[in-house]
């Protein structure tokens, strides 16, 4: 699967590979690939679409591949590295100015190549690597538009103050790519599978936020305060230095209504954020962190350099 591998990760980079980067050893990474695909073609198998295998603890690489990314986006970047992304995104053609896009076009196309790879295969009574190739393009595919339409959500509190949560984002997401990726009207050289993916999408997220605005209507006052305190704060907690974000909103997990990890738990699941930090340092970062939130946000715990979330983020 290697082709497949080095093809995805040059086309996954927001912008244009320069020679800097081009030399990167990929190898870790491919092995890691490769056992997330393995887990993603099981999951499609088992007639389980990935927006619910990525929180199925039966596939622990497809759980921990998500979360990454997601962290990802809050990682600070070196400022040769942020610089670069920004020079890249400035300098890309007005009409693939989204490298997010952009790299929903490439996956698309890797994954209905592989797609007729793997039909011609079965039906020569072999399948080398076609259905393999197939899952991680579809992944690859549901990831990147996912990513997109965070950054989209994440523009407002508006989808998460009516009650929208990140896995529904994950549903629109996967919901789009199973329907559109085997289109006919892909064929066509002048559709691009990301603008079509992500226009569809947005109008799934805004039927959906219609929807639940009109719920929270006949909802009690109470309901509404809640959701709007709870959006502001998730909000608030993208604003900060990855690790405080993962330990302060683990911390405030009621008020989030999401559930509480113990810290070693914690850890594992983020390793982005978390790894080979001592349990004395992460309970002083919170400690220190629900100190800061009550004051004004110039104490905050903010990033101190560029994320990609900072550079990719929608202008507005």
């Amino acid at each position: 699967m290697q082709g497949l591998v080095t093809e995805a990760v040059a086309n996954a980079l927001p912008v244009p590979v320069d020679r800097e980067l081009a030399d990167l050893d990929l190898g870790e990474l491919r092995a890691e690939l490769e056992h997330v695909a393995e887990q993603a073609r099981a999951a499609l198998d088992e007639g389980i679409p990935l927006s619910a295998a990525v929180a199925d603890p039966r596939f622990d690489a497809l759980v921990r591949f998500h979360q990454d990314l997601r962290d990802a986006l809050f990682v600070e970047l070196p400022r040769e590295l942020a610089g670069w992304i920004e020079r890249g995104v400035a300098n890309a053609e007005p009409a693939a100015s989204d490298g997010a896009l952009g790299f929903v076009d490439a996956l698309a196309h890797l994954a209905r190549e592989a797609g007729t790879r793997g039909a011609d295969a079965r039906s020569a009574g072999h399948d080398p690597q076609a259905r393999l190739q197939r899952a991680l393009a579809e992944l690859l595919v549901f990831e990147a538009l996912r990513l997109r339409l965070l950054l989209v959500v994440w523009q407002s509190e508006d989808f998460e103050r009516f009650g929208g949560e990140e896995s529904d984002v994950d549903a629109i997401a996967w919901e789009e790519v199973a329907l559109l990726l085997d289109d006919p009207a892909l064929c066509d050289t002048r559709v691009r599978p990301g603008v079509l993916m992500m226009a569809a999408a947005q109008v799934s997220m805004a039927r959906e936020s219609a929807e639940r605005a009109q719920a929270l209507r006949r909802s009690g006052e109470e309901v509404r305060e809640r959701l709007h305190m709870r959006a502001r704060l998730r909000a608030a907690l993208r604003e900060l230095r990855l690790p405080e974000s993962v330990l302060l909103e683990n911390a405030l997990s009621t008020l989030l209504d999401e559930p509480r990890l113990e810290l070693p738990e914690l850890q594992q699941a983020h390793p982005l954020a978390l790894q080979g930090m001592s349990r004395q340092a992460m309970d002083q970062r919170v400690s220190r962190g629900r100190r800061a939130l009550t004051r004004s946000p110039d104490h905050w715990p903010r990033r101190r350099q560029a994320a990609l979330f900072d550079l990719l983020r929608p202008a507005g």
